[in-house]
C-alpha cells in the first residue's frame, strides 16, 4: 500500500481531459502516493493497420497514435516498479465487444510489460456525467429533470445531444445553430464536464462504464 503508483491516462479530447482531471482529483485526494497525468488528445482517429514507431507520431488522434504512445510509454516508465495506462475513449456506435477486442488484440500484439486498461465510455462520455444526476442539477438547476429521469444509463441515443437538451436552453438544436463550428460545441463540452465533474459523488454513479473505470484504478490502487 506504500509503494508508489504512477499513472498515465490517455484521453481523446479536453472535455474528457477536464472530466478525467475532475475525477482524479477527488479520488486521489487522500493518497499521497500516486501520481498521475492525463493526456489530452484532439479526436479519436483510427487503429492504424500496422504498427507504428513513436517517431511517427504526428496526428493527435488517440487511436490512430495509440500503439507508438503505448510502446513509448512502455520504455520510458520502465523503471518504476508500479505504473500503468489507461486508455479513456468513447465507443459511439460501434459496438462494444469488437471495439473492446481490437484493442486488447493490438495491446497482445505490441508484447508490452506494463498494465494497459482500456476504459471505453458507453456511448460517450457525457454519460458518465449523466450518471449523477443528482450532480446535473445542481450544476444546472434548470435542467429538465424529466428527460434525465427517463435516461436509461449506458444507452446508446445521441448522448452528448441528450445532455445538451437537458441542460442547454434551447437544447441541442439552439446549440447548434448557435456555434459556427464544432470547435464552440466542444467548448460547451468542455464547460459541463467542469461544472458537473466538479460536483460528481465519484462513488454513487449509474454508468456501467464509468464504474468499470473506478473498479480498475481501484484495483490498480490496493494492488500497491
Amino acid at each position: 500500500m506504500n509503494d508508489d503508483v504512477y499513472v498515465e491516462f490517455l484521453v481523446e479530447d479536453n472535455s474528457g481531459k477536464i472530466l478525467l482531471e475532475k475525477i482524479m482529483n477527488k479520488y486521489t485526494e487522500s493518497y499521497s502516493n500516486i501520481t498521475y497525468r492525463i493526456n489530452g488528445f484532439k479526436g479519436i482517429g483510427g487503429l492504424p493497420t500496422k504498427n507504428v514507431k513513436i517517431s511517427e507520431v504526428k496526428t493527435r488522434r488517440l487511436l490512430s497514435d495509440l500503439p507508438g504512445y503505448l510502446k513509448g510509454f512502455n520504455r520510458s516508465l520502465s523503471f518504476l516498479p508500479k505504473k500503468a495506462i489507461f486508455v479513456v475513449v468513447d465507443c459511439d456506435d460501434k459496438v462494444f465487444s469488437e471495439f473492446n477486442n481490437q484493442l486488447l488484440d493490438m495491446y497482445d500484439e505490441l508484447n508490452l510489460d506494463i498494465d494497459v486498461f482500456f476504459c471505453i465510455a458507453v456511448e460517450e462520455m457525457e454519460a458518465w456525467l449523466l450518471g449523477d444526476s443528482d450532480a446535473v442539477m445542481s450544476a444546472y438547476p434548470n435542467a429538465k429533470r424529466p428527460l434525465l429521469q427517463n435516461y436509461e444509463p449506458d444507452t446508446i441515443i445521441g448522448t452528448w445531444e441528450l445532455l445538451a437538451d437537458i441542460v442547454f436552453q434551447g437544447g441541442v438544436a439552439q446549440l447548434k445553430k448557435n456555434a459556427s463550428s464544432y470547435y464552440e460545441i466542444g467548448a460547451e463540452k468542455c464547460k459541463w464536464a467542469k461544472d458537473i465533474g466538479e460536483l460528481m459523488d465519484i462513488r454513487n454513479n449509474k454508468s456501467p462504464s464509468f464504474n468499470y473505470l473506478l473498479s480498475k484504478w481501484f484495483n490498480l490502487r490496493i494492488s500497491a
